[in-house]
């Protein structure tokens, strides 16, 4: 039941070791060396993430020598062998039908296929994440009676100026926190995202704002029409009634879709045809997706949140509450006398004792803190899924199904 994983243990820290000296890395094009906040936005979005999947790692390796040692001092104690010790300590019930209801009902998204039909899967699932929840538990335990603690090297936080002068917006005009969403009119993830910010905007009404930005990446070229068309309704002061009914009428989206979605508003529809015809409104759309493609957005929906990117992984409303709720305490802190400052710096360090949910072995909670200032996920990786761009696609990255037009 419990066994170490060594051999990949080990393949895993030789990996990482090299990443501590990520700070130092550059790289020279023409007569140019980028290096730190030099590097492409697109890059130094990658090489964090990269970072953070390398701190869940480096967590997982001492959880996991930790937890070993532990169990044998204690079977030890109890004149057992450690295999025993394990097997009681980590013991998990076998799920009942209840508990795979649950896991059913909660993952229905993904799984969409007949219970019975997945019944005997969800049973090895439903006990490996009981089984990672009892392992999270003895840690918990160990870092009472221990006071076990793992230090792990934090990147330099990300923060972008992320352009929202001329894009429409809805919230206080006077926010803390300014949210930014890049996002496709056909993206179901899109639409889930966008209603979930809009129910986190209603809470914080008065502290936040919502910025949209186009990001029509559907290769149908039906998102691109839409889009322009929602250009035009803001012209007309229709913006966000245009954009709820895109998103109402998702699946429905057709070539004609521009001009019914504006009559069902009561545009007028000589100005909306007009501007339509304009470049401008070609050359607005063309500058949301350059900005984007900048910032390493190749997949919708995409957030940052006063510049920083912003990406849930399970619960994307309760993270984002979590993410205002910080932003706004270092709005408060900011306008409060400091008596010294101290710039982050990828030296620092972040101290883990309470394992995240990222692998059955436990690693480090690496949820998105977001600070204040609109200079700066998915996605990407978005707790919402990502609709990935076709260029995205090609560059190895899993498209998603729910994503491709009819």
């Amino acid at each position: 039941m419990y066994q170490l994983k060594r051999l990949a243990t080990s393949l895993v820290l030789a990996l990482s070791v090299p990443l501590v000296q990520a700070a130092d890395l550059s790289y020279q094009y023409g007569d140019k060396t980028y290096a730190g906040k030099e590097l492409p936005a697109a890059v130094r979005i990658q090489l964090d993430e990269l970072e953070t999947k390398v701190n869940q790692q480096r967590q997982d390796i001492i959880d996991q020598y930790i937890l070993d040692a532990w169990l044998r001092e204690k079977a030890k104690e109890a004149g057992k062998t450690p295999e025993e010790y394990a097997a009681k300590a980590l013991e998990v019930k076998e799920p009942d039908e209840k508990a795979l209801r649950k896991f059913y009902d909660a993952n229905w998204e993904r799984i969409q296929k007949p219970y019975k039909e997945v019944k005997d899967e969800l049973v090895g699932a439903v006990w490996a994440e009981s089984q990672q929840e009892k392992m999270k538990e003895v840690l918990r335990q160990i870092a009472q009676e221990k006071n076990y603690k793992v230090n792990l090297p934090i990147p330099e936080p990300l923060i972008f100026t992320v352009n929202t002068e001329g894009y429409p917006s809805k919230g206080s005009t006077n926010a803390s926190v300014t949210l930014v969403e890049f996002a496709d009119f056909q993206c179901p993830h899109c639409k889930e995202g966008s209603e979930i910010a809009a129910k986190v905007l209603e809470k914080y009404k008065d502290q936040m704002r919502i910025v949209y930005r186009h990001m029509p990446i559907n290769p149908s070229g039906i998102s691109r029409k839409v889009a322009a068309a929602s250009i035009c309704a803001e012209q007309q002061g229709k913006f966000w009634e245009y954009h709820d009914l895109a998103f109402k009428n998702q699946e429905k989206l057709d070539e004609n879709s521009p001009l019914k979605l504006a009559n069902e508003l009561k545009l007028d529809e000589a100005k909306l045809k007009a501007c339509l015809d304009d470049p401008k409104t070609k050359e607005a759309l063309d500058a949301s997706e350059a900005e984007g493609r900048n910032l390493g957005v190749n997949g919708t929906p995409a957030f940052f949140l006063n510049g920083k990117p912003f990406r849930p992984q399970l619960d994307m409303e309760k993270e984002l509450i979590a993410a205002v709720e910080s932003a706004l305490g270092a709005a408060a802190s900011a306008t409060m006398p400091a008596t010294s400052t101290t710039e982050a710096s990828s030296t620092s360090t972040t101290t883990s004792s309470t394992p995240s949910t990222t692998s059955p072995t436990t690693s480090s909670d690496t949820s998105n803190s977001n600070s204040t200032s609109t200079n700066a996920p998915a996605a990407t990786g978005t707790g919402v899924g990502t609709c990935n761009s076709s260029a995205a696609s090609t560059a190895g990255t899993a498209s998603d199904a729910n994503c491709k037009p009819e």
